[in-house]
Order: C-alpha cells, then sequence, then structure tokens
C-alpha cells in the first residue's frame, strides 16, 4: 500500500511539473524534463541528506517511467482544461 501511495505521490509531482512547461508553453520535451525533475527531485534531495547510498529511482527505474508517463498525458491533455491547476487540487 506504501509503494501505491509513493508512486501517486511521485506521478502528482510530475503532473506539477509539467503544467509548469502547460504555462510556459514548451515541446513535450520540456513537459518530459520538468516533469521528471519535479516527480524525482524531492526523493532524490531526501536520500542524498539521510546519506541513503544509492538514490531510489535508480534503483527502480519504475519512478522516472511514471514521470515520463505523468508528463505525456499532461502534454496531451493540459490544453483542455481551463484551469490547469484547480485541477491538480
Amino acid at each position: 500500500m506504501l509503494a501505491i501511495i509513493d508512486h501517486i505521490a511521485v506521478a502528482v509531482f510530475a503532473v506539477s511539473g509539467a503544467l509548469v512547461a502547460s504555462r510556459k508553453q514548451m515541446d513535450i520535451f520540456g513537459f518530459v524534463l520538468l516533469g521528471t525533475v519535479t516527480g524525482i527531485g524531492g526523493g532524490t534531495i531526501r536520500d542524498l541528506m539521510l546519506g541513503a547510498g544509492t538514490v531510489t529511482w535508480v534503483q527502480q527505474p519504475s519512478y522516472v517511467m511514471i514521470c515520463i508517463l505523468a508528463a505525456g498525458v499532461a502534454f496531451f491533455t493540459a490544453h483542455l482544461l481551463q484551469s490547469r491547476y484547480r485541477v491538480l487540487l
């Protein structure tokens, strides 16, 4: 159950980064880049500060795939929403 919540949280953060890319009218590469950095950035900083050794997303590449998928979905659907941030909240 905890792993599912962790994956959902990564997806939500990736979408929030992708929505910033949407506001800046970036291409799909910008969406994926900002979505991935936002999605896995917090966990990376956490692991580095705790001295956990290998960063979680390096051990489990599913986190990166979730970020890419979430940013891709946001790229193709962001223009359909009137208020992008209201939907995320």
